[in-house]
C-alpha cells in the first residue's frame, strides 16, 4: 500500500481515525468517480451488450481497486465511487483500470467496445455506515465529466501530490467553475489511453495553453526590453 506524508500514517481498518464518542469519523483520502461513456445510447441500441459491459466493469473494479489499497464504496448504475489512502494509489489504480478496459476492447468489435471517464479529488471524508460523504465527494463527482473518454481529470490537490512521482502527459485547464462548488478549481487532464502524443482532451484545450505560454513569454520579453532601453537612457 502506498504511503504519503501528506496523508499521515496508514492505519489498520483503512483510514480509521478513532473519533471520540458521538463524533463522525473524518479522514483525508482520495476519491475516484468513474462513469461509462455513452451508456444510455448503448442501452437504447443493445441492452444486452450494455448490461454485459456494466458487469465486466464491476468485475474489473472489484479486482483492481483493492490491489492499490482502495475500497469500492458503491456502484452507481454505469458508474462507481471508490476511495484510496493516497493520491498516488488512486492515480495508479485509475491508469490500470483504463489500460485494462483498452486491452479488453481489443478483443471485441468496435461497435461493442466501451470506454470510461475518471475523476479524482483529494479531501476530507466523513464515514457513515458503509458510505462516505463530504464536499470532496461532490467535487470528485463534478470533475469526472471533464475527462475525455479513456482519460482522467484530477484536481490540483491530486496532481500536486504525484507530479514528481509519475510522468503524466496532460494539461491544466483554465480554472473551472463546477456546479454547486463555491470556488473555482484547477483541473489537470491526463491524456486518454490509446491517444496520440497530445490526445483529444489536450488538443481541445491546447489553444488556451498556448496563449498562456505565449502571454508569459511576451511579458518576459517586454520586461527585458524595458529594462534595456530604460537602463540605457536613465
Amino acid at each position: 500500500m502506498d504511503t504519503n506524508p501528506s496523508f499521515g500514517q496508514t492505519n489498520p481498518g483503512f483510514g480509521q481515525t478513532n473519533p471520540g464518542v458521538g463524533q463522525p469519523n473524518r479522514r483525508l483520502a482520495a476519491v475516484m468517480f468513474l462513469d461509462m461513456v455513452g451508456y444510455s445510447a448503448m442501452m437504447a441500441g443493445d441492452e444486452e451488450r450494455a448490461l454485459a459491459c456494466v458487469g465486466e466493469l464491476e468485475k474489473l473494479l472489484r479486482a483492481e481497486v483493492p490491489k492499490f489499497g482502495g475500497r469500492v464504496v458503491k456502484f452507481l448504475g454505469d458508474g462507481s465511487m471508490a476511495e484510496f489512502p493516497t493520491a498516488l494509489s488512486a492515480v495508479r489504480c485509475s491508469q490500470s483500470v483504463l489500460q485494462d478496459v483498452e486491452s479488453n476492447n481489443a478483443w471485441v468489435p468496435v461497435e461493442k467496445r466501451y470506454s470510461v471517464r475518471i475523476g479524482l479529488h483529494l479531501g476530507e471524508l466523513v464515514d457513515r455506515a458503509d458510505d462516505i460523504f463530504s464536499n470532496a465527494v461532490n467535487v470528485a463527482a463534478r470533475i469526472q465529466p471533464l475527462a475525455d473518454p479513456g482519460g482522467i481529470a484530477m484536481s490540483s490537490f491530486i496532481y500536486s501530490q504525484i507530479e514528481n512521482q509519475l510522468d503524466l502527459k496532460g494539461v491544466y485547464l483554465p480554472p473551472q467553475k463546477l456546479k454547486n462548488i463555491p470556488e473555482k478549481m484547477r483541473i489537470f487532464l491526463v491524456e486518454p489511453v490509446g491517444g496520440d502524443v497530445t490526445g483529444r482532451a489536450i488538443r481541445r484545450h491546447k489553444p488556451f495553453a498556448t496563449k498562456v505560454a505565449l502571454g508569459a513569454g511576451a511579458a518576459v520579453v517586454a520586461a527585458i526590453l524595458a529594462y534595456y532601453f530604460l537602463g540605457r537612457h536613465s
